[in-house]
């Protein structure tokens, strides 16, 4: 009878494997991201003049970060101003007509009609007056600029890349037989690759659904605060 011999190694870690005494490995690696991040385009088809944050310059919230030259619908907005401007005298000089009776209701409601015509004409201009000065929606650090000043871009064109300076998270993949102990708000550490430190953080959110291929499913966890060492795009590994 032939007898099978294995090593004193082996069989303590086929022992230790029986009695569930080897630690499942509980590490998963990870990226930075940024919880605010925006790529912006233009509404508008204009001239740039000015794009006074420079790459990897910070900003705070309603900063200008792009002018367009405005000179165009600005004359555009006057002309609106003064037909709005007309048709009120209008529609005053024919209410009064009409008090006296030299002219019918008609008339009156047609002069109210064009007030109003021309106002809605007034605000679409000066939306478009706005839309020539493009401002920071949150406090953060200009990433990427697409385009050069005092060039002509079309409407949807991106224009600039931002990142808040929120705190940041970290996209992870975890084996779906963790959901058997995983929650929200579990502590994890992570070590960066990039620098070599180590940061506290935690379990924010957990994927819909499961991967049925590999068995793993999307997380998300959170930094514990804004250190100053991170940045988007680093990786690392997330233990548990």
């Amino acid at each position: 009878m032939n007898k099978v011999k294995i090593s004193l190694a082996t069989f303590c870690f086929l022992f230790l494997i029986s009695f569930g005494v080897l630690a499942e490995d509980r590490s998963t690696r990870i990226l930075v991201t940024a919880t605010e991040e925006a790529t912006l385009s233009s509404e508008i088809s204009a001239k740039i003049i000015s794009i006074p944050i420079k790459v990897g310059n910070s900003f705070k919230k309603s900063d200008v970060l792009i002018e367009f030259d405005c000179s165009f619908f600005e004359a555009q907005k006057d002309v609106v101003q003064a037909e709005l401007d007309s048709a009120i005298v209008t529609l005053k000089s024919n209410q009064e007509l009409a008090m006296m009776r030299s002219i019918g209701e008609y008339e009156v409601q047609l002069s109210q009609i064009a007030v109003e015509r021309a106002q809605s004409e007034l605000n679409i201009a000066e939306l478009n007056t706005d839309r020539c000065i493009i401002r920071a929606p949150y406090d953060g650090t200009m990433s990427k600029v697409f385009v050069n000043e005092y060039e002509s871009i079309e409407r949807q064109q991106p224009l600039i890349e931002i990142i808040g300076s929120g705190t940041l998270e970290a996209k992870l993949m975890i084996s779906s037989k963790w959901l058997s102990w995983l929650s929200e708000g579990y502590p994890i550490r992570i070590v960066i690759d990039e620098n070599g430190l180590e940061y506290g953080a935690q379990v924010h959110s957990l994927g819909a659904d499961i991967d049925p291929v590999s068995q793993t499913i999307d997380a998300t966890a959170q930094f514990d605060q804004n250190y100053e060492t991170l940045l988007p795009g680093m990786s690392g590994t997330a233990t548990f």
